[in-house]
């Protein structure tokens, strides 16, 4: 018997599919084949034949009588498929099950992961095939247990399309055990050892399943535990265990020993109620990031085309309905990090559920008050044509967003725009999503359709997104200098114009100022302050040489002496920078860097545009710089040279409250350089 293409997202699931269709197959058929039947179909066919013979036949009756006979074959031929499937595919899928294969996916979707436990395969695993086998009628009737995936020990990323090793698609699920190994050498980020998917959310009304809302929209999983697995990928980021869409509620993660060379070894989004990370262990890797258990706040919508991204800081009580909250993580045994010199230390939760995370803040809005099962009632039920009425203005921005980006991802951006050039993924998603929807969205061929039944995810994502908005508290957007801009170009078609408007400063800069070789404090000393052209502050050391300052936007800026006749150098150096030599200034090797950090730096840019007078002074800061340190040509710029030059050019970043710290600014008399 030939294989039919598989279907569904494991070779078990497909299997079932076909257990289930061969079912179903037997009982349509019967109804013709059954003697019993008083739909059988050769004494109807025998009637037809009788009918034939009569002094007045029916016109057509010979064609009737063919079609019968070949109705009566096919419904043969029909049951026999299913009874040879429902006799040879429970032997299959024991067989997956005798090899730890029942969550191995078909060979043309190993590219996107190797192992998945979804709803169907999940349930089918808790079936026991051997009865199935014996009973007379044969119904797939899922046990109702977890589904467990448990002690696959030779779990490998080889291909250099492979991008995840398990997927979690299935609510009721035990992952124990798994050994799982990236020796790859690589860069690219999101690739996952373990994702984490919340199913999708649905209901059966009669014989139709109504589907409500999938992981983008924020569906829960739920009773799912990820204990006792290795998972090692020493040269490329493989993060180890992730969830970036949906929530997560009775997650528990223990036990594992995860050593990546990328930091997100633990990194979850949404995490609810009833949730346990523990006893866990993070193994440095050597010239890897410091692993970290990172927690984030869910979001809705994700991402598509420079939309922004909504995060979900906080929930709203709703009558008669379970309240949805960031509880705390149950630590029944401390998580440890391995330092790759073989010490250990606790590896601390960084809980960050409850404030927009760095990583998005230049992209992202924050919603409190979330009332969760408004907005899924609204997004489950509302057709478009229905959320055209109940958001008017989201809907006129949905066609804008859609008009604009189609035209940036397929002209491109000019150089030094906010929002970044146009690649290669964005002019595809431009072609193969943003196009079709903006078409379907202007023909008017699916305003019927309820929203979360178009295949046009586009629509799908940006309705989740004003949706949540209209059911929320916008917070306060935090003021970020010159990041407001790169914000507001994505934040402009999913927030009125007044939530625009609604910045708050409220960064810290805390800086103790020395002199070099002295180290005393450089007292009563002026200093500018830069974080745009609007503003731009003086501000005055005390007198114990520190600077403590509050209400400013958030991120980067230029702090410089005031006067002149100051510098800044480093306080690593313990000494004055010497002045520049020939090397760095004619051979232009110090404009050739000051060059890269203004393009690679735009605050630096920035400040150099609006002071151009400033140019020079940078030019000789970085001259100087070179000549004290030796370095005569190109080969010698190394990342720590780069960043030692920002810090001569006075470029820092303010800090939240939460991640207030104190720099140390080192600055010495001004070297006259006037001679070059």
């Amino acid at each position: 018997m030939s294989e039919p293409s598989v279907q569904g997202h494991t070779l078990a699931t497909d299997y079932v599919r076909q257990l289930k269709k061969a079912n179903e197959d037997l009982v349509q058929t019967a109804k013709y084949l059954d003697p019993e039947s008083p739909h059988y179909l050769p004494a109807y066919i025998q009637n037809l034949i009788i009918l034939k013979d009569s002094p007045q036949p029916p016109a057509g009756i010979e064609q009737k009588i063919a079609l019968m006979q070949a109705n009566w074959l096919s419904y043969q031929q029909r049951a026999a498929r299913a009874k040879q499937i429902l006799s040879e595919y429970p032997a299959k899928l024991k067989a997956l099950a005798a090899t730890n294969d029942f969550f191995l996916a078909p060979a043309a979707k190993q590219s996107e992961y190797l192992y998945m436990v979804d709803e169907e395969s999940g349930q089918a695993s808790t079936i026991n095939w051997d009865e199935f086998a014996t009973e007379s009628y044969q119904q797939v009737n899922p046990s109702g247990q977890r589904a467990v995936f448990k002690g696959k020990d030779n779990i490998q990323l080889t291909l250099p399309e492979q991008t995840d090793a398990v997927r979690v698609w299935s609510n009721h699920v035990v992952v124990d055990g798994l050994i799982i190994r990236d020796q790859r050498t690589y860069t690219e980020a999101h690739r996952d050892a373990i994702q984490l998917i919340p199913p999708a959310l649905g209901r059966r009304e009669g014989d139709q399943y109504r589907r409500l809302a999938d992981q983008m929209a924020g569906t829960i999983m739920e009773n799912v535990t990820i204990q006792n697995c290795q998972i090692s990928a020493p040269n490329g980021p493989l993060q180890g265990i992730f969830a970036s869409d949906g929530m997560q509620r009775q997650l528990v993660i223990r036990s594992n020993l995860i050593a990546t060379k990328g930091a997100h070894s633990i990194s979850l989004a949404g995490v609810l109620e009833g949730c346990e990370i523990s006893g866990n262990r993070l193994q440095a890797v050597a010239g890897g990031e410091l692993p970290k258990i990172n927690l984030y706040p869910a979001r809705i919508g994700g991402n598509i085309a420079d939309d922004g991204v909504v995060c979900i800081l906080g929930f709203a009580a709703e009558p008669k309905q379970l309240r949805l909250e960031y509880a705390p993580i149950l630590v029944q045994a401390a998580n440890q990090i391995l330092q790759v010199d073989g010490t250990e230390t606790e590896a601390q939760i960084h809980d960050m559920r409850r404030v927009i995370p760095e990583s998005f803040m230049a992209l992202g809005l924050g919603l409190t008050e979330f009332r969760y099962h408004a907005y899924l009632a609204h997004y489950s039920s509302l057709s478009l044509g229905e959320y055209r009425q109940f958001d008017p203005f989201g809907a006129q921005q949905l066609e804008t967003w859609l008009t604009q980006r189609i035209h940036e991802f397929s002209e491109g951006r000019a150089d030094g725009h906010p929002l970044g050039r146009v690649g290669a993924e964005q002019q595809a998603i431009g072609d193969k999503l943003l196009q079709p929807a903006l078409k379907a969205l202007q023909s008017g061929s699916v305003e019927q359709q309820r929203l979360v039944d178009l295949d046009y995810s586009p629509i799908r994502s940006f309705a989740m997104k004003r949706l949540a908005i209209m059911h929320a508290q916008v917070q306060p957007l935090i003021h970020l200098g010159l990041a407001n801009q790169r914000r507001e170009l994505a934040l402009q078609f999913v927030l009125e114009p007044s939530q625009l408007r609604n910045l708050v400063k409220l960064a810290h800069l805390d800086v103790r100022v020395l002199f070099v070789g002295t180290r005393q404090a450089a007292a009563h000393l002026p200093f500018t302050l830069f974080f745009d052209p609007d503003h731009y502050y003086t501000v005055t050391s005390n007198a114990q040489g520190e600077l403590a300052l509050a209400d400013l936007p958030l991120g980067a800026c230029i702090l410089i002496p005031a006067d002149p006749k100051l510098s800044l150098s480093l306080a690593a150096l313990n000494k004055p920078l010497k002045p520049a030599s020939l090397i760095q200034v004619a051979s232009g090797l110090a404009q050739s860097l000051l060059n890269e950090l203004r393009r690679k730096t735009p605050i630096l840019d920035a400040y150099l545009r609006y002071f151009p007078t400033q140019e020079m002074a940078c030019f000789n800061q970085l001259a100087s710089y070179l000549n004290t340190v030796g370095v005569t040509s190109n080969i010698l710029l190394s990342e720590a040279i780069r960043r030692d030059g920002l810090t001569l050019l006075g470029v820092m970043s303010s800090q939240t409250a939460a991640n207030r710290r104190t720099s140390v600014l080192a600055i010495t008399q001004n070297i006259n350089l006037a001679q070059y």
